[in-house]
């Protein structure tokens, strides 16, 4: 498959710049890989297509309000996304078409934009701590296909309620959907959960710009997974108990692990593209949302379900209104 095959019209109305609230309460499509069959559904359903003893591998990463916007000295606004911590006060940012290079805070002080040495990486050089800077004025890092200035609501809608670990610059947008009451639901109906930690960077959502997938290069995200969420997995599969990732930042972790030489229970770093007919190792069902047209998870979803039945969902998704990307309905693939 080309990058053009992973292409589909999607109307601007089926992007969900909210969430529907309160969380839970999101459609859901559900699709069977062994029969083929789709349903329509919601996503308060979602624990009856379930048995006592699945274990749901959540993402417990958290996102950092790394969305920061300056002036310059003419009065106009200007931002960044801080996307990697290079010192105390220095970060790696994305910025569109920066002209001057020096920029003013909220509170006044000056920050001061390079370019990094033989690179084409903008540096943001600042005179106090980062970190404290962007507690105090840093916002969520909503996507650029979401077209507004994140507000504070984003602050709760765009983090999910199980959030531990900071160090992500979007969130692992299929964890949205879970409230406390569906946790505790879980719980009471013998379901489990457990957790890893994969902080999504600019390997989840940067666009492929190269036809052929095979030249694509995925940029590396860190991630943790515990000696004893192994030893679960491997439990329960040898029992015939499901293993259902939350996300596509879940897949990719438990799978990169299978082919990483490290062991669980250290941080490791992976750039695993899954494409065309990789060989899943721990994943028997995937919960995600709807993705971007050419997106790399796309792609790992085509490989996962098949990339025929991925197109039929996807047809199903957008004739019956289905709401898309981060803010939007789920899909299960069993």
């Amino acid at each position: 498959m080309n990058l053009s095959s992973y292409n589909f019209y999607l109307p601007d109305n089926l992007i969900a710049s909210r969430p529907k609230k309160p969380r839970g309460t999101s459609r859901l499509l559900v699709v069977n890989r062994n029969s083929n069959e789709i349903t329509i559904s919601t996503f308060d359903k979602l624990l009856d297509f379930f048995n006592p003893n699945d274990l749901f591998v959540f993402n417990d990463t958290k996102v950092e309000p790394v969305y920061l916007v300056c002036k310059d000295y003419n009065g106009s606004t200007k931002s960044f996304l801080l996307i990697k911590e290079l010192d105390n006060k220095s970060w790696q940012v994305l910025t569109k078409n920066p002209k001057e290079k020096e920029f003013i805070l909220p509170d006044s002080s000056i920050c001061f934009l390079s370019q990094a040495p033989n690179s084409r990486d903008w540096v943001l050089t600042f005179k106090s701590n980062v970190r404290e800077i962007i507690s105090l004025y840093g916002r969520m890092p909503l996507p650029p296909y979401i077209k507004r200035e994140p507000d504070k609501e984003d602050f709760i809608d765009y983090q999910t309620v199980f959030a531990r670990f900071a160090g992500s610059i979007a969130a692992p947008t299929a964890g949205l959907h879970f409230s406390k009451d569906i946790l505790r639901n879980m719980a009471s109906m013998n379901i489990e959960t457990d957790f890893l930690t994969l902080h999504v960077g600019m390997g989840t959502f940067l666009p492929i710009k190269t036809e052929d997938l095979d030249n694509h290069k995925m940029h590396k995200e860190r991630f943790y997974i515990k000696k004893s969420l192994i030893s679960k997995i491997r439990k329960k599969k040898d029992k015939g108990e499901r293993i259902v990732t939350v996300g596509t930042t879940s897949l990719r972790a438990l799978e990169a692990y299978c082919i990483n030489k490290k062991q669980s229970g250290e941080f490791m770093e992976t750039d695993l593209f899954i494409k065309d007919d990789f060989s899943f190792k721990l994943t028997d069902s995937l919960l995600t949302n709807f993705h971007l047209p050419k997106s790399t998870l796309l792609v790992l979803v085509s490989s996962f379900l098949g990339y025929e039945l991925t197109k039929k969902c996807y047809e199903i998704a957008v004739k019956e209104k289905f709401h898309f990307f981060s803010y939007g309905d789920a899909m299960l693939i069993l």
